[in-house]
Parts: C-alpha cells; sequence; structure tokens
C-alpha cells in the first residue's frame, strides 16, 4: 500500500493517540485532589492510580508512533519519542516510590484484612508497570529508530522535485 494513501488514517490515529493519552493522564489528576504530597497515603495511592491507569496511555503512545510512521512524519516521531521516554521514566520512577510507600504502609497496618488489601494493591500495579515499562522502553527504541530513518529520507529527498518534498511530509 502506498503511504500517500493512508495519510488521512494517520490524522485519525493522531486523534485516537491523543485521546488515549489524556483522558485517562486528566481523570487520575482529578482523582488525587486535593494535592497533598507531603502525606505517605497520598503518594502511595497517587501512584497507584497513574500506574494503575498507564496501559491507554502507552496504547496511545503506541497509535501515534504508528501515525508518525503512517504519515511519515518526523515531528510525530519525535513526539512520540519524547511522550514514550517521559513514560518509561515516569513508571520507573512511580514504581520505586509505590513499592516504597506501600511496603511502609503494609508494614503499619496491623489489620489482617488491611494487609491483604496492600498485598493485592502491590501485586495488581506493580504487575501493570512491569508490562508497562518494556513496552515503553521498545517504544522508545522504535521511535529513534524510525525517526533516525525519516531524516535520512527526509534528507536524500532535499534535492527531489517539489512534488517529491511535498509528498514527504
Amino acid at each position: 500500500m502506498r503511504y500517500e494513501v493512508a495519510r488521512p488514517v494517520g490524522q485519525v490515529l493522531v486523534a485516537v493517540a491523543l485521546f488515549l493519552i489524556l483522558v485517562p493522564l486528566v481523570n487520575v489528576g482529578l482523582q488525587v485532589l486535593p494535592w497533598r504530597p507531603g502525606a505517605r497515603d497520598w503518594r502511595f495511592g497517587t501512584w497507584g492510580f497513574l500506574l494503575g491507569a498507564i496501559t491507554l496511555p502507552v496504547l496511545g503512545v503506541g497509535i501515534l508512533g504508528i501515525a508518525g510512521a503512517v504519515r511519515e512524519s518526523l515531528a510525530l516521531m519525535r513526539v512520540t519519542l519524547v511522550l514514550a521516554l517521559v513514560f518509561l521514566a515516569a513508571a520507573l520512577a512511580g514504581l520505586g516510590s509505590f513499592l516504597i510507600e506501600g511496603s511502609s504502609l503494609r508494614a503499619a497496618a496491623t489489620d489482617p484484612t488491611m494487609r491483604a488489601l496492600f498485598d493485592q494493591e502491590l501485586r495488581r500495579t506493580t504487575l501493570v508497570a512491569v508490562v508497562a515499562v518494556p513496552a515503553l522502553a521498545a517504544m522508545v527504541w522504535g521511535s529513534f529508530r524510525t525517526a533516525k530513518g525519516l531524516k535520512l529520507i527526509l534528507a536524500e529527498n532535499q534535492g527531489s522535485s517539489a512534488l517529491i518534498q511535498t509528498g514527504a511530509r
């Protein structure tokens, strides 16, 4: 298939990707209000919400990368790379903080039911984060390689005709 035909699909994919990235983040942002970063339980809950909701933004970043490849857009590939790097760093930092805060809160819990709930939440959220981290790392690598390839293609097309240059956005 020629990419020129698929470019309108790339625009749709960008819209879907932005939806998948922004809606869960706004939702989590509203759930963690009021802002209390000094409270250990607030930090644990916030990282738990963020790591638990990371699946849709990761999917959104992946779709954004596909849109960048379909549209042959160096700018979209760079945005994908930056978002994947930011989410990867946040997932790693968040997982560490979540595990540290969760362990200290679990140790302070005296009720066996409460301990069981902490264990369940620690397992569930850790599993999501552990799956998201390699996916994000693969997106960082893939978007970097694709952006590098697109940059070479665009450099080769600099001496081409105006018709070819307009097709290589």
